[in-house]
Protein backbone atom coordinates (compact mmCIF):
# COMPACT_ATOMS: atom_id res chain seq x y z
CA UNK A 1 0.00 0.00 0.00
CA UNK A 2 1.05 3.37 -0.72
CA UNK A 3 1.19 6.56 1.19
CA UNK A 4 -2.28 7.79 -0.10
CA UNK A 5 -3.61 4.47 0.29
CA UNK A 6 -2.96 4.18 3.46
CA UNK A 7 -4.09 7.94 4.83
CA UNK A 8 -7.19 7.60 2.84
CA UNK A 9 -8.90 4.80 1.98
CA UNK A 10 -7.63 2.61 4.90
CA UNK A 11 -8.15 4.61 7.25
CA UNK A 12 -11.32 5.92 6.34
CA UNK A 13 -12.80 2.06 6.71
CA UNK A 14 -10.67 2.19 10.43
CA UNK A 15 -12.26 5.41 11.64
CA UNK A 16 -15.78 4.48 9.62
CA UNK A 17 -15.12 8.08 8.68
CA UNK A 18 -14.13 9.57 4.76
CA UNK A 19 -14.13 13.19 6.26
CA UNK A 20 -11.09 14.90 5.68
CA UNK A 21 -11.89 17.77 6.90
CA UNK A 22 -12.60 19.25 10.66
CA UNK A 23 -10.84 16.68 13.28
CA UNK A 24 -10.01 14.20 10.55
CA UNK A 25 -7.75 16.59 7.97
CA UNK A 26 -5.49 15.08 5.62
CA UNK A 27 -2.15 16.36 7.72
CA UNK A 28 -3.88 14.91 10.77
CA UNK A 29 -4.44 11.24 8.98
CA UNK A 30 -0.82 11.36 7.51
CA UNK A 31 1.19 12.28 10.79
CA UNK A 32 -1.01 9.35 12.86
CA UNK A 33 -0.22 6.54 9.67
CA UNK A 34 3.59 8.13 9.68
CA UNK A 35 3.08 7.69 13.79
CA UNK A 36 1.79 4.32 12.84
CA UNK A 37 5.19 3.10 10.79
CA UNK A 38 7.36 4.41 14.05
CA UNK A 39 5.63 2.80 16.34
CA UNK A 40 5.45 -0.62 14.61
CA UNK A 41 9.39 -0.17 13.83
CA UNK A 42 10.03 0.83 17.39
CA UNK A 43 8.17 -2.84 18.74
CA UNK A 44 9.32 -5.07 16.36
CA UNK A 45 13.34 -3.79 15.76
CA UNK A 46 11.82 -4.97 11.67
CA UNK A 47 14.55 -1.77 10.31
CA UNK A 48 18.12 -2.30 11.42
CA UNK A 49 20.79 -0.43 10.07
CA UNK A 50 24.87 -0.71 10.49
CA UNK A 51 27.27 1.60 10.85
CA UNK A 52 31.15 1.42 11.06
CA UNK A 53 33.21 3.12 13.88
CA UNK A 54 37.18 3.10 12.90
CA UNK A 55 38.81 2.99 16.08
CA UNK A 56 42.30 5.12 16.46
CA UNK A 57 45.02 3.84 18.93
CA UNK A 58 44.76 4.22 22.31
CA UNK A 59 40.74 5.72 22.11
CA UNK A 60 38.49 3.97 24.61
CA UNK A 61 35.27 6.07 23.57
CA UNK A 62 33.64 7.20 20.26
CA UNK A 63 30.24 9.91 20.20
CA UNK A 64 28.00 7.07 18.99
CA UNK A 65 25.31 10.50 17.86
CA UNK A 66 27.85 12.37 15.88
CA UNK A 67 27.62 13.61 12.76
CA UNK A 68 30.93 11.54 12.03
CA UNK A 69 29.48 8.19 13.39
CA UNK A 70 25.89 8.29 12.02
CA UNK A 71 26.41 10.63 8.98
CA UNK A 72 24.18 13.24 10.48
CA UNK A 73 21.06 10.69 10.54
CA UNK A 74 18.63 11.01 13.40
CA UNK A 75 17.37 7.81 13.27
CA UNK A 76 19.06 5.89 15.99
CA UNK A 77 16.88 4.55 18.50
CA UNK A 78 18.94 1.73 20.34
CA UNK A 79 21.26 -0.72 19.78
CA UNK A 80 20.39 -3.87 17.69
CA UNK A 81 19.77 -7.40 19.47
CA UNK A 82 22.58 -8.85 17.60
CA UNK A 83 25.24 -6.60 18.89
CA UNK A 84 28.13 -5.04 18.18
CA UNK A 85 31.27 -6.54 16.64
CA UNK A 86 34.83 -5.96 16.53
CA UNK A 87 37.29 -6.51 13.52
CA UNK A 88 40.70 -5.81 13.46
CA UNK A 89 42.37 -5.87 10.63
CA UNK A 90 46.56 -6.55 10.82
CA UNK A 91 49.70 -5.60 8.82
CA UNK A 92 49.08 -8.75 6.37
CA UNK A 93 45.29 -8.46 5.87
CA UNK A 94 44.10 -11.18 8.30
CA UNK A 95 41.16 -10.04 10.21
CA UNK A 96 39.88 -11.03 13.44
CA UNK A 97 36.38 -10.68 13.94
CA UNK A 98 34.82 -10.36 17.46
CA UNK A 99 31.44 -10.90 18.02
CA UNK A 100 28.16 -12.55 20.71
CA UNK A 101 28.03 -12.54 24.46
CA UNK A 102 31.18 -14.86 24.31
CA UNK A 103 33.47 -13.06 22.57
CA UNK A 104 32.94 -9.72 22.89
CA UNK A 105 29.50 -8.80 25.08
CA UNK A 106 28.24 -5.86 26.14
CA UNK A 107 29.30 -4.87 30.04
CA UNK A 108 27.66 -1.55 31.61
CA UNK A 109 29.50 0.60 33.04
CA UNK A 110 28.20 -0.05 36.66
CA UNK A 111 29.64 -3.95 35.98
CA UNK A 112 33.33 -2.36 35.19
CA UNK A 113 33.15 -0.52 37.87
CA UNK A 114 32.35 -4.08 40.50
CA UNK A 115 34.53 -6.32 38.21
CA UNK A 116 37.43 -3.85 37.77
CA UNK A 117 38.11 -1.20 39.57
CA UNK A 118 40.95 1.24 38.43
CA UNK A 119 39.62 0.60 34.55
CA UNK A 120 39.01 3.58 33.62
CA UNK A 121 43.09 4.67 34.90
CA UNK A 122 44.38 2.07 32.47
CA UNK A 123 46.18 3.06 29.52
CA UNK A 124 48.05 -0.25 28.31
CA UNK A 125 45.95 -0.74 25.29
CA UNK A 126 45.61 -4.32 23.60
CA UNK A 127 44.84 -5.79 20.24
CA UNK A 128 41.17 -7.30 20.95
CA UNK A 129 39.50 -5.38 23.27
CA UNK A 130 36.95 -8.20 25.25
CA UNK A 131 34.02 -5.76 25.31
CA UNK A 132 32.08 -2.89 25.21
CA UNK A 133 29.85 -0.36 27.01
CA UNK A 134 27.53 2.32 26.33
CA UNK A 135 27.68 5.32 28.60
CA UNK A 136 25.14 8.60 28.07
CA UNK A 137 26.38 11.78 29.22
CA UNK A 138 24.11 14.68 28.77
CA UNK A 139 22.72 14.63 25.21
CA UNK A 140 25.69 13.06 24.31
CA UNK A 141 25.87 8.85 23.90
CA UNK A 142 29.43 7.18 23.73
CA UNK A 143 29.94 4.22 23.18
CA UNK A 144 32.93 2.85 24.64
CA UNK A 145 35.64 -0.33 24.56
CA UNK A 146 36.64 -1.89 27.91
CA UNK A 147 40.24 -1.70 26.79
CA UNK A 148 41.92 0.66 24.50
CA UNK A 149 43.00 -0.47 21.33
CA UNK A 150 46.77 -1.00 19.96
CA UNK A 151 46.68 -0.27 16.54
CA UNK A 152 50.14 0.20 14.23
CA UNK A 153 50.23 2.46 11.54
CA UNK A 154 48.91 -0.75 9.10
CA UNK A 155 46.53 -1.96 11.35
CA UNK A 156 43.24 -1.15 11.32
CA UNK A 157 40.59 -1.39 14.00
CA UNK A 158 36.67 -1.15 13.32
CA UNK A 159 33.23 -1.27 15.98
CA UNK A 160 30.58 -2.49 13.71
CA UNK A 161 26.98 -0.82 15.28
CA UNK A 162 24.01 -2.56 14.26
CA UNK A 163 21.15 -0.16 15.23
CA UNK A 164 17.11 -0.36 15.34
CA UNK A 165 16.30 2.65 12.95
CA UNK A 166 13.50 4.70 12.93
CA UNK A 167 11.66 4.64 9.35
CA UNK A 168 11.93 8.30 7.10
CA UNK A 169 8.08 9.76 7.45
CA UNK A 170 6.26 9.36 4.34
CA UNK A 171 5.57 12.58 2.18
CA UNK A 172 5.00 11.70 -1.44
CA UNK A 173 1.26 9.75 -2.16
CA UNK A 174 3.18 7.27 -3.73
CA UNK A 175 5.59 6.34 -0.76
CA UNK A 176 5.83 3.09 0.81
CA UNK A 177 6.23 2.41 4.76
CA UNK A 178 9.33 1.45 5.60
CA UNK A 179 11.29 2.45 2.84
CA UNK A 180 15.06 3.15 3.51
CA UNK A 181 17.24 5.14 1.25
CA UNK A 182 15.03 5.07 -1.73
CA UNK A 183 14.97 1.10 -0.82
CA UNK A 184 11.34 -0.75 -0.34
CA UNK A 185 10.93 -3.23 2.08
CA UNK A 186 9.22 -5.65 0.01
CA UNK A 187 8.76 -8.37 2.90
CA UNK A 188 7.10 -5.85 5.03
CA UNK A 189 4.27 -5.38 2.79
CA UNK A 190 1.93 -7.70 4.25
CA UNK A 191 2.54 -5.67 7.75
CA UNK A 192 1.42 -2.55 6.05
CA UNK A 193 -2.26 -3.27 7.05
CA UNK A 194 -1.35 -2.47 10.94
CA UNK A 195 -1.03 1.20 10.23
CA UNK A 196 -4.41 2.22 9.99
CA UNK A 197 -5.39 0.82 13.06
CA UNK A 198 -2.90 2.50 15.04
CA UNK A 199 -3.80 5.68 13.39
CA UNK A 200 -6.93 5.20 14.43
CA UNK A 201 -6.29 4.41 17.77
CA UNK A 202 -4.72 7.54 17.35
CA UNK A 203 -7.51 9.65 16.42
CA UNK A 204 -10.72 8.37 17.62
CA UNK A 205 -10.29 9.85 21.03
CA UNK A 206 -10.60 12.99 19.17
CA UNK A 207 -14.89 11.80 18.99
CA UNK A 208 -14.90 10.42 22.41
CA UNK A 209 -14.29 6.74 21.04
CA UNK A 210 -11.63 5.34 23.17
CA UNK A 211 -13.73 2.07 23.29
CA UNK A 212 -13.13 1.56 19.49
CA UNK A 213 -9.66 2.91 20.09
CA UNK A 214 -8.49 0.53 22.14
CA UNK A 215 -10.11 -2.01 20.09
CA UNK A 216 -7.82 -0.74 16.71
CA UNK A 217 -4.82 -0.60 18.90
CA UNK A 218 -5.51 -4.51 19.89
CA UNK A 219 -5.97 -5.22 16.36
CA UNK A 220 -2.59 -3.60 15.64
CA UNK A 221 -0.52 -5.45 18.26
CA UNK A 222 -1.50 -8.17 16.73
CA UNK A 223 0.15 -7.78 13.76
CA UNK A 224 2.76 -6.92 15.56
CA UNK A 225 3.22 -10.58 17.52
CA UNK A 226 2.59 -11.86 14.23
CA UNK A 227 5.37 -10.31 12.42
CA UNK A 228 7.82 -11.22 16.11
CA UNK A 229 6.33 -14.82 15.84
CA UNK A 230 7.55 -14.79 12.27
CA UNK A 231 11.04 -13.81 13.48
CA UNK A 232 11.20 -17.08 15.70
CA UNK A 233 14.53 -19.30 14.01
CA UNK A 234 12.98 -22.29 12.48
CA UNK A 235 13.99 -25.50 13.35
CA UNK A 236 14.38 -26.84 16.97
CA UNK A 237 16.28 -24.57 19.44
CA UNK A 238 18.39 -26.06 22.29
CA UNK A 239 19.29 -24.62 26.00
CA UNK A 240 22.65 -23.75 26.69
CA UNK A 241 24.46 -22.91 29.78
CA UNK A 242 25.20 -19.17 30.55
CA UNK A 243 28.87 -20.49 30.40
CA UNK A 244 30.80 -22.74 28.29
CA UNK A 245 32.61 -25.17 30.82
CA UNK A 246 33.85 -27.24 27.98
CA UNK A 247 35.08 -24.41 26.07
CA UNK A 248 36.87 -22.58 28.52
CA UNK A 249 38.39 -25.78 29.61
CA UNK A 250 40.32 -26.10 26.35
CA UNK A 251 41.25 -22.66 26.10
CA UNK A 252 43.13 -22.15 29.41
CA UNK A 253 43.42 -25.47 30.85
CA UNK A 254 42.83 -26.90 34.27
CA UNK A 255 45.44 -24.88 35.99
CA UNK A 256 44.08 -21.91 34.28
CA UNK A 257 40.71 -21.12 36.33
CA UNK A 258 39.50 -22.47 39.31
CA UNK A 259 35.92 -22.10 39.31
CA UNK A 260 36.16 -25.20 36.59
CA UNK A 261 37.45 -27.23 39.01
CA UNK A 262 35.14 -26.41 41.44
CA UNK A 263 32.33 -27.72 38.95
CA UNK A 264 30.88 -30.95 39.75
CA UNK A 265 30.53 -31.65 36.02
CA UNK A 266 34.64 -31.67 35.42
CA UNK A 267 35.16 -34.04 38.93
CA UNK A 268 38.04 -33.26 41.91
CA UNK A 269 41.31 -32.68 40.19
CA UNK A 270 43.57 -34.19 42.85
Amino acid sequence: MNFERLYKSELSIALNNASTTVLFTSTVRQQAVNDAQEEFADLTECVIRQKDITCSCNTTEYMLLSSGVLSGSTDYVRLAKQGVEYLFTDSNGRVTQLAGPDDFPERPVQWRHAHAPGWRASTSPVQTPSGYYLRPDGGNLYIGLNEPPDLGSSETGVLRVPYVALPAPMASSGAEPFTVNSSVRTDLRIYHRALPHYAAFKLLPLIGDQVGADAHLQQFLGYVARYTQAQRPRGGQHVRTTRDYYRDSRRRGWTGDASIARDPRWGVRS
